[in-house]
């Protein structure tokens, strides 16, 4: 089975890793985060991103978020 993984994706890029994944025939499961966040200090970050942990872990564990 491999390594568990998930791909964090934001938003303007959902689309795109879609696509890339169809074309390798690979069933992807995307987290998708806000986009901008590159500019915001760390605690922004955080913040932004708490809301999707537990669904960035159930992706991994193939448990329901």
């Amino acid at each position: 089975m491999g390594i568990p993984s998930v791909t964090v994706v934001t938003e303007p890029f959902i689309n795109a890793a879609k696509a890339v994944a169809r074309s390798q025939g690979v069933d992807l499961p995307l987290v998708v985060i806000p986009h901008d966040y590159l500019t915001e200090d760390e605690d922004s970050i955080r913040a932004r991103i708490a809301p999707v942990v537990d669904e960035m872990i159930a992706a991994l564990f193939g448990t329901d978020a």
